[in-house]
């Protein structure tokens, strides 16, 4: 099954494009104005703020940055992007850097790539204090980041495990059946699959990890994914919060995939049975007249 990028393909590519020369061998001189979404409602936005076109700022704007940033993001991303993060972001957003695309410090081959990761650098915080506080023997009180509408991410750690609770939305009652279905064959991989993660699903009702938890919405169209993360995927941080910070998406892109699977094998079965239908159809042939050998029409007696 396909696994969603967990960077963002248009800033990695229009500041590679950046780095690189014309076709003439000149560099750009073109301003730099690109306002763009990524998933679960995030708004970006890569622009020139003055008037050198070399200095680029990066903007995002979402709905739970101040929280990601108050439990991890900002030493996170001081860490990573250094006098790039900027003490007032842009307006309109939560979270900006600035730089200048000609004096990047370090590999500036690999900026690009440091710079697509913004949104996932900012929900892998969170992520990543919780590891740190199992490996220490502590725990990490319950943390809910509401991401999306409606929806949430949950993160408690424990000794020796981290457990990961993602409250999901269904609008299609049709795809909560999907999800469950979809979500029995990863509970039946882990029979097969060495130290995989521990999956469950519940619809309707909260797992018991949230209960007494306040703002947990329940009910219809509502479903509860809950992962378990053991020691040696706490150990593997990086590509543990890469994995499960693209859940959701991967969830209902798949879903989708289904759908337009099964759809695409009905129409070809009802085309198979019209052309059955077609082919067994009577064709209405006039009786040919008989004639004599003189001439006259031949009928024969009643």
């Amino acid at each position: 099954m396909l696994l969603l990028e967990y960077f963002n393909r248009i800033i990695l590519e229009t500041l590679q494009s950046r780095l690189e020369k014309d076709p003439n061998g000149e560099k750009r001189t073109e301003g730099l104005d690109v306002v763009f979404a990524d998933f679960d409602g995030v708004k970006m936005h890569l622009s020139n703020p003055g008037s050198e076109i070399k200095v680029i700022m990066l903007s995002i704007s979402w709905k739970c940055v101040g929280l990601l940033l108050k439990n991890g993001g900002t030493e996170d991303l001081k860490a990573i992007y250094g006098s790039m993060v900027q003490p007032t972001p842009e307006a309109g957003y939560d979270f900006s850097i600035q730089f200048d695309i000609e004096n990047l410090p370090g590999n500036k081959d690999k900026f690009p790539e440091a710079a697509s990761l913004l949104k996932r650098h900012l929900l892998a915080a969170p992520f990543k204090k919780a590891f740190a506080a199992v490996e220490k023997g502590q725990n990490f009180p319950m943390l809910a980041i509401d991401y999306r509408d409606d929806e949430a991410i949950y993160i408690k750690g424990e000794p020796e495990r981290v457990t990961v609770v993602f409250s999901i939305m269904f609008k299609d009652a049709d795809d909560q059946v999907f999800a469950k279905t979809f979500l029995q064959e990863f509970a039946d991989a882990r029979k097969t699959i060495s130290n995989a993660p521990a999956v469950s699903f519940s619809s309707k009702e909260a797992p018991g990890e949230l209960k007494g938890v306040a703002g947990v919405k329940e009910g219809d169209g509502h479903g509860f994914v809950t992962f378990v993360l053991f020691t040696n995927h706490i150990k593997n941080a990086d590509k543990s919060i890469n994995t499960i910070q693209t859940f959701r998406d991967y969830l209902h892109y798949h879903i989708k995939c289904s759908k337009a699977h099964l759809h695409t094998r009905m129409r070809t079965k009802v085309e198979a049975f019209l052309q059955v239908l077609n082919r067994a159809r009577p064709t209405d042939v006039a009786p040919k007249e008989k004639k004599t050998f003189s001439g006259k029409t031949f009928t024969g007696k009643k």
